[in-house]
């Protein structure tokens, strides 16, 4: 073999490694709204923790489930999922309130989906990788789940919330009976969502 066949086959390897490389580079990104956790009262809270106005969301109870599958059936290989987090409501205090801005915990968490795999971030996981456990109640906690990937995914965003309250006589907390110790009742709503997603700029 001579050197310029040498030289042309470690042209082509280093080629082909260079475009194995640039193909696990992330290509896609999708922003997931999450809603997390309990809510009660009926007051927001100013900057300087002082409690004056509106809450970030009305009094209840949020619960956010995120869905990722890869619907894919030809590609010979796993998509690496990357998932950052950005945290506007931190616990019930408005850390991301403009003019603040929130930096993102990148690289929180990641995982390998294989083909037709799907897994799911809730506000237990959030819990996890934000403070290594879960609470009880678990507090109020708003934010983004970045989600960016090798290869594109469907993502969709599940949100329930529950509340009940005798709001005319109590305005400023959450409460299921009235002063008698009647049941007020019970409300639920959901919302199924499909997270948009878009290429990176590289």
């Amino acid at each position: 073999m001579t050197r310029k066949s040498i030289v042309l086959i470690l042209i082509l390897v280093l080629g082909l490694a260079g475009a194995g490389m640039a193909s696990a580079k992330e290509q896609y990104v999708y922003s997931a709204k999450f809603v997390c956790g309990y809510n009660p009262t009926n007051v927001g809270v100013l900057a300087s923790g002082e409690g004056a106005g509106e809450p970030s969301v009305k009094f209840g109870n949020y619960a956010t489930e995120i869905n990722l599958v890869w619907p894919e059936l030809y590609v010979h290989d796993v998509n690496r999922v990357f998932k950052h987090l950005v945290v506007l409501v931190d616990q019930g205090r408005p850390v991301g309130r403009e003019p603040n801005v929130a930096p993102a915990r990148q690289y929180i968490d990641s995982i390998e989906l294989p083909l037709l795999g799907g897994t799911m971030d809730d506000c237990n996981r959030i819990a996890e990788l934000l403070w290594g456990a879960v609470p009880t109640p678990y507090p109020l906690t708003i934010g983004y789940l970045v989600i960016t990937s090798v290869y594109e995914l469907d993502v969709t965003a599940v949100y329930t919330s529950q509340a009940c309250s005798y709001w005319s006589k109590d305005p400023e907390k959450l409460r299921c009976l009235d002063p008698e110790g009647t049941d007020v009742g019970v409300s639920n709503s959901i919302d199924v969502e499909k997270v948009p997603g878009r290429k990176l700029i590289p």
